[in-house]
């Protein structure tokens, strides 16, 4: 089984991007609920093997549309969940499915303090892919935390296929990340760091699952429709190469393969706030 994680080289990376590299389209937030319908199962399992407690305030980072909001609060069921998130578009999406209990705001995830902390419990899932140097942005989550407080994170550790569009589709993705200075199978760079300030690691490990070709299909064609018109994609790709891996994806997408599902490993780690005080630092 081959395991698509490699990446070309680029001598010009962006001096800053902290930019959702698919974007807050329509087509990005149907992207975003599949995604979650596809993950829910392992997710759930992931929050409530790790909370033994009832939050009273907890956060969902990068929150986007509010899927992973609605997961957090419906699986643990916190006196008050808030979903964070920089894009106006996806908030307005998610603010339309708030409740007395969740709520959502506008804040930068890399930035601390974060309104109406500190929190019992932080969960980020998928979103420090999209982010430069993640054990930096770990800690200052970690630091919106009360003591005790819990961090849970889930991003991708690998994903492996032998359908050669989806070994395509992962090369350019992992390509177009590596030149942002982000990392598609982060997963596998943060299970290896063995401390963070002011946080015991209580938990660190792989979860996989399979997903129907269909199903993964669906998900990077449309990731493709966006990041085919990023600078970089365009730089190294050419057009006719986009439009037969999109119409490859798109078959795939309706009819499917005899190929077996495809296997995604997620790493998933527990980090629970240490020291004294009453506050976020």
């Amino acid at each position: 089984m081959r395991n698509a994680r490699r990446a070309l080289k680029s001598d010009r990376p962006p001096t800053s991007m902290t930019k959702y590299a698919f974007g807050d389209s329509a087509i990005a937030a149907e992207r975003l609920s599949l995604l979650a319908r596809t993950y829910a199962d392992c997710s759930r399992t992931f929050l409530r093997e790790s909370i033994g407690f009832r939050p009273s305030v907890a956060a969902d980072l990068g929150c986007g549309p509010g899927f992973s909001t609605h997961l957090l609060a419906n699986t643990l069921n916190p006196l008050r969940t808030i979903g964070f998130d920089n894009s106006k578009k996806f908030l307005a999406d998610a603010s339309a499915a708030a409740t007395g209990s969740v709520t959502f705001e506008n804040h930068d995830i890399t930035k601390a303090p974060f309104p109406h902390g500190p929190f019992d419990l932080m969960f980020g899932r998928f979103v420090l892919t999209h982010l430069r140097d993640p054990k930096s942005v770990i800690e200052s989550w970690v630091s919106q935390l009360r003591p005790g407080g819990v961090l849970l994170i889930e991003e991708v550790e690998s994903i492996e296929s032998d359908i050669l569009e989806f070994a395509t589709y992962l090369g350019i993705q992992q390509s177009m990340l590596s030149w942002q200075g982000n990392s598609l199978y982060v997963g596998t760079q943060i299970g290896a760091i063995a401390e963070f300030n002011n946080a015991r690691l209580k938990s660190n490990g792989v979860a996989y699952l399979r997903v129907p070709p269909s199903r993964a299909a669906s998900m990077f064609q449309m990731n493709l429709s966006t990041i085919k018109d990023n600078d970089f994609v365009r730089a190294h790709y050419d057009s006719g190469t986009l439009d037969r891996l999109d119409a490859g994806l798109a078959a795939l997408a309706r009819i499917g393969s005899n190929e077996p599902a495809v296997r995604w490993g997620l790493r998933q780690m527990t980090l629970e706030r240490i020291g004294c005080g009453k506050g976020p630092d």
